[in-house]
């Protein structure tokens, strides 16, 4: 909350005893007290707080508004779980009055905050309740906001044409209106669905007359809601300028806007999204980081594709280490939520223990044979949590062993493979558990998905032609060495050895993942820009030098002695050779001498 509005909500709350009652009196004050909630939401909900809570007699009528206005005001703050409470008490006082246009206001805004609360089989039903109550009456602003919902419904759930058909109903039915908001929400999400449905043309002239219209209302929430689409849509289409735009343009307006409302976090995820694309990594984590300062805010896009999306960052700025801890953090919160799905079992089949051993000592106050009868109760009782409890202990222990042979095993396997297997984890695992996440959150982005496919595809490739073992069939190492070269994009330079090489197969490819291995670990470790392989026999002794210009390397100062260091180590010890690591003149210089 800004220090202009925490003062006004200072005056405001020392003039309340006074002027309340007054404006109780007057006739219109609860159109007053809704005008609140989308310029100061907080002023909203203290006038309805002393409302519903002061000493004043008020109407069945009077208390759903006031339940329904605090609930918008509550939703606008990005506070969903106190809007659907208070959604919810609406409904079940116009339900008890048969005020039957209440409760379809009710219900509709109960849909949306169960939709933006990710609780889509509740949004259908009380969407689906209140088109019923509508049947036969002319309430077209109501019936074009819960057509709109339910579109939006559809476009989240990938069912895009049913979207398109309930968009076009709902926008239809707001121009029959003279509610601004309720057209610019309806036209806002018409544009989204036909881009969806792949009608971009008409998508983005919808949108910018809904851009437009919002404009001109000056409601700075709305406006922000209509740059976010508009901003998805450009970006789609690679139109840069038109992103940078908008965005700019939005920014002017995120200070005027309650930081932890749908449209203000909605804008924020939009940009962030965009920036990543547009590889402005920085901007786009200072944004993402603002999300979490929030105290008070509920993101909308889930945590663990949050934390995915500031990984992609932090693999774009070159920070493995935060990357890896940003994917972490994203599976360890995937990882919760199932937790948290079994301690939910667990405790409901506690409750219910707990309710029948209540139950069971209500009984025993009958007679001695029914406390018999109790307490056997109990002790079964007891019996079959425990050895719920000790399976699932058991299996938990069970799971830890598995996993501590796997990783048995993984540490045994050949220490190539280590470096592989890094390659792997920090490109194209952690690509694939990007698009896993994005499908499990239910809003996929195609066009991202597939590019981040293509990418792991890429990486695939590349670590595939690695894993392949050096074919030598009319190849000398001599050969397969420049070849390799030739593929460094210049980062190497191969010096052949005048003589020919006289080697066995197991020491030509010993040789080469030698040379694959060290070039590998300074180009990615090392700094290096340039490395230089030298290949020599005289006569039984062959010898191989490599020279870099990156980092001083000392051997010495490797904690644990790296696995790359020790996989080559192995390598010269199966040729039954000497390894020497020196630094001369900032050059690194590694030689691996052997006899044949």
């Amino acid at each position: 909350m800004n220090t202009h509005r925490f003062s006004s909500l200072i005056v405001l709350l020392g003039l309340l005893p006074a002027v309340f009652p007054l404006c109780c009196m007057a006739e219109g004050w609860i159109d007053r007290i809704d005008k609140y909630v989308n310029s100061d939401p907080d002023s909203a909900i203290i006038l309805c707080d002393e409302a519903l809570d002061g000493n004043r007699r008020l109407g069945d009528d009077e208390r759903i508004s006031l339940l329904t206005i605090r609930g918008n005001a509550r939703f606008v703050l990005g506070d969903y779980p106190l809007a659907i409470s208070d959604f919810k008490s609406a409904v079940k006082f116009a339900e008890s009055t048969a005020d039957t246009m209440a409760c379809v206001n009710a219900l509709s805004d109960l849909g949306v905050a169960y939709r933006v609360s990710q609780y889509p089989d509740s949004a259908i039903k009380c969407y689906n309740r209140a088109l019923e109550m509508l049947n036969g009456k002319n309430a077209p602003d109501m019936e074009a906001s819960i057509l709109t919902s339910i579109a939006v419904l559809f476009a989240n759930q990938g069912r895009y044409d049913e979207a398109v058909t309930y968009a076009e109903k709902g926008f239809d039915k707001s121009l029959l209106t003279d509610d601004i908001e309720t057209q610019i929400y309806a036209g806002s999400s018409l544009g989204s669905a036909l881009f969806l449905a792949g009608d971009h043309s008409r998508s983005l002239k919808t949108q910018r007359s809904v851009v437009g219209l919002a404009e001109r209302k000056g409601v700075p929430r709305y406006i922000l809601k209509t740059y976010a689409s508009i901003i998805a849509m450009h970006n789609r289409l690679g139109n840069a300028d038109s992103v940078s735009h908008y965005i700019d343009r939005g920014r002017a307006l995120v200070d005027r806007v309650p930081e932890a409302s749908i449209e203000s976090i909605g804008f924020m995820e939009q940009s962030f999204v965009v920036l990543t694309d547009m590889g402005r990594y920085r901007e786009s984590l200072d944004i993402q980081k603002k999300i979490l300062g929030m105290q008070d805010s509920r993101p909308f896009m889930p945590l663990p594709r949050l934390y995915q999306r500031i990984a992609l960052n932090y693999k774009g700025l070159g920070d493995i280490e935060r990357m890896d801890e940003a994917y972490r953090k994203a599976i360890s919160l995937a990882d919760s939520i199932h937790e948290s799905d079994i301690n939910e079992q667990i405790s409901d089949f506690d409750v219910r223990y707990r309710t029948a051993e209540r139950e069971l000592a209500i009984a025993s106050l009958q007679s001695e044979k029914s406390r018999r009868g109790m307490i056997i109760a109990i002790m079964v009782g007891v019996i079959a949590i425990a050895s719920l409890l000790l399976w699932i202990y058991l299996r938990s222990r069970h799971r830890k062993a598995e996993l501590a042979n796997i990783r048995a095993r993984i540490d045994g396997i050949e220490q190539e493979r280590a470096r592989l297997s890094h390659e792997l984890h920090d490109g194209v695992c952690n690509d694939l558990l990007g698009v896993e996440l994005m499908l499990a959150s239910g809003r996929c982005d195609t066009k991202e998905i597939a590019q981040m496919i293509s990418a792991a595809r890429n990486e695939v490739r590349t670590i595939s032609h690695e894993l392949l073992p050096p074919r030598f069939n009319g190849l000398s190492l001599s050969q397969l060495v420049s070849a390799y070269a030739r593929k460094s994009d210049g980062f190497v330079s191969y010096i052949p050895s005048e003589d020919q090489l006289r080697l066995s197969t197991e020491q030509s490819v010993n040789l080469y993942r030698i040379i694959q291995e060290w070039i590998a670990n300074m180009r990615r470790h090392g700094s290096a820009t340039s490395a230089s392989i030298s290949l020599e026999q005289k006569n039984n002794a062959v010898e191989l030098v490599i020279t870099d210009n990156g980092e001083p390397f000392d051997p010495s100062q490797v904690v644990g002695k790296g696995l790359g260091l020790e996989n080559i180590s192995r390598r010269v010890e199966a040729l039954r050779g000497e390894m020497k690591i020196d630094c001369k003149n900032g050059i690194n210089e590694m030689s691996v001498k052997f006899f044949v």
